[in-house]
């Protein structure tokens, strides 16, 4: 049987479930999958996935479409679950991200988790110190080129931080932007995803927004606090094992790409006591020190 030939671009968090996708179909129809993504190192190692990375999306379209039509590839799929462009409206989902791809691909089992193949090596030479006190990775904010309405507040994380260092050890993630946290550890910008993932692996938790952390920490069997707010729902993209903040209002989820009418509201009423008590839930149902899970 021929492979079949996916494609999936911009989203760090969205290529690790077009990866998840990837290897269901690949075992599900004993076919090898095609994978033109601008993330390879998150396909590394996954069974059944050939990844063919690209910097340039435009080109590699061209590519997928010229070996479809040989006859190379006998289908090719972008696996979107939203309209593309700049000023396209999203608007809320069926299912789970993971559902809705699963649908389009023809999936007979939707997966409910994201997976990741990271080696035994990895895994031990990435392993944060042992230091007396669990670690618990956060963040201070998202990116934005998408939306800024996914953003909790950097002073709401900022005191948070204090907050948990008095028990814990922080290891901070992000890109070399993002506020400072008060941390142990600062390895923001310092990592690429699988990186990151692999830091994860080795923490108690993770304290995040709804993304990529999200995904990867659920992929290593980190579990985490993800504050959602009120732009997408832990319906559409979350995962049981995580404590899940999210605001019920009249408008959300909105997947809202242009600046909030209501200053963030689902967000501001989500208090750093909101995000303790979560963590301190989170950690009374997960005694086991972090395992690094893999597929």
């Amino acid at each position: 049987m021929k492979p079949a030939m996916f494609l999936r671009f911009d989203g760090v968090g969205d290529s690790l479930l077009t990866n998840t996708i990837a290897f269901h179909y690949a075992r599900e129809n004993s076919r090898r999958v095609f994978v033109a993504t601008t993330y390879p190192e998150l396909y590394r190692g996954t069974p059944g996935v050939t990844t063919l990375p690209t910097k340039s999306p435009g080109i590699a379209i061209q590519m997928a479409k010229f070996l479809h039509r040989i006859g190379v590839v006998d289908s090719l799929v972008y696996l979107s679950y939203q309209p593309s462009g700049p000023d396209a409206k999203m608007r809320p989902l069926p299912g789970h991200i993971l559902s809705v791809l699963a649908a389009k691909v023809g999936l007979q089992k939707a997966p409910t988790y994201p997976v990741l193949f990271l080696s035994q090596q990895e895994l031990e030479l990435g392993a944060l110190p042992q230091t007396g006190k669990p670690w618990i990775a956060m963040q201070s904010t998202g990116i934005t080129a998408m939306t800024s309405n996914k953003n909790w507040f950097p002073e709401r994380f900022e005191a948070l931080a204090r907050q948990v260092r008095k028990r814990f050890r922080i290891v901070q993630l992000g890109l070399r932007g993002d506020p400072p946290l008060e941390s142990d550890l600062d390895l923001r910008n310092r990592t690429t995803p699988r990186q990151a993932a692999v830091t994860l692996a080795s923490c108690r938790a993770v304290i995040c927004q709804e993304g990529y952390l999200m995904h990867a920490a659920t992929a290593v069997g980190t579990p985490a606090v993800v504050i959602f707010g009120g732009f997408i729902s832990p319906m559409e993209s979350g995962y049981a094992v995580n404590e899940n903040l999210f605001t019920e209002l009249s408008c959300s989820p909105c997947w809202l790409r242009t600046d909030c009418p209501y200053d963030k509201e689902c967000m501001r009423r989500i208090s750093t006591e909101d995000v303790l008590t979560a963590l301190e839930k989170l950690l009374a149902s997960r005694k086991s020190e972090p395992t690094g899970s893999t597929p």
